[in-house]
């Protein structure tokens, strides 16, 4: 992919999603697996947003690898205000930037990997302010929620409440100090009232683990919030052994509702895309972020579930039917 595609992406990322100002010090975060036409347009995209920039190329690191960054990036981390990643490798886990994060850092990242089009798309190809602003209102909607429905013409048909829990817009722009944000989005997430969560789900998306479509759907049977059958081919076994394999019980529980609201993701072997599928919905399950203010709490393990075209109902009114949001409800004007 040229310099010259990457190049509007660039200007996109640096300005809307990472928020570089003139003057701050920003950090462009590449890996070894990184496209250099990419990492080029994203350094010149900085100098030329007036902010003092410097680019930093780390090994690539598989995921689920715990390893710190380097004492090297780790004191470049001490006179950056802004970090744009751009790799494979999950940085923002790390304990040097949760520590960078403390004392303000802002970090905005994307991993292009296997999504390259969505990732330009996604924020380059649609009125991102203007999801942003839908997120928002489905947002207000989301704790005055006595029972939120979904169903699927594959047979997910489960109930819970919303009503009174935060909600976490993932609009994919480090605005603030401290803020740590993934691109493109948005999503809206928000976890359901754990012993109100009853019903089926059934995947015809992406699991992750192992990150990738599924060749045939799940059939996960849901009571009081945990996970009581997985029924499928070897998809199935394979994700309820990886369920199994860390074994703790809260594995099992759902510990998150998330709502895609990207007109340019399409399924895709990317967890990260296909999660932000416009009307497409997410169940996490196992490890609980615990700003979502739930009951599921730390977990070995988190794992999400992909169901690509559901209708879902708030109090029994639709919000989306087959990926088209109701009309009447005025969300985008």
């Amino acid at each position: 992919m040229s310099i010259l595609r990457w190049g509007p992406f660039a200007e996109i990322a640096i300005k809307k999603m990472a928020f570089v100002k003139p003057g701050e010090n920003l950090l462009i975060l590449a890996d070894t697996w990184t496209d250099m036409d990419l990492a080029n347009a994203c350094l010149v995209a900085g100098i030329n947003a007036g902010a003092v920039t410097q680019m930093l190329i780390i090994p690539r690191v598989a995921h689920g690898d715990v390893v710190d960054l380097s004492q090297a990036v780790q004191a470049a981390l001490l006179n950056v205000d802004v970090v744009l990643g751009i790799c494979e490798t999950m940085f923002v886990e790390t304990s040097a930037i949760r520590k960078a994060r403390l004392k303000g850092i802002r970090v905005a990242s994307v991993n292009p990997h296997g999504m390259e089009d969505f990732a330009i798309e996604g924020i380059v190809d649609v009125d991102y302010e203007g999801l942003v602003r839908a997120s928002k209102i489905i947002a207000e909607m989301y704790p005055k929620t006595k029972i939120c429905r979904v169903k699927s013409s594959l047979g997910t048909d489960i109930t819970f409440s919303l009503l009174g829990r935060p909600v976490d817009i993932g609009d994919g722009v480090a605005d603030q100090p401290g803020k740590s944000t993934f691109f493109p989005g948005p999503d809206i997430g928000v976890a359901p009232i754990e012993n109100t969560i009853n019903g089926v789900v059934v995947v015809d998306g992406c699991i992750d683990p192992p990150g990738k479509l599924v060749h045939s759907p799940l059939t996960l049977k849901i009571e009081n919030g945990l996970i009581t059958s997985i029924d499928g081919g070897a998809d199935a076994a394979s994700f309820r052994a990886t369920l199994e394999s860390v074994n703790h019980p809260n594995a099992f529980a759902l510990c998150h509702f998330t709502l895609g609201l990207n007109p340019r993701a399409k399924p895709s072997n990317s967890m990260h895309e296909t999660e932000h599928i416009f009307g497409a919905v997410t169940f996490g399950f196992g490890d609980q972020d615990p700003a979502f203010q739930g009951t599921v709490g730390e977990v070995p393990i988190h794992s999400d579930v992909v169901i690509l075209s559901p209708s879902i109902y708030l109090d029994g009114v639709m919000l989306f039917e087959k990926n088209t949001i109701n009309p009447e409800l005025m969300i985008f004007e």
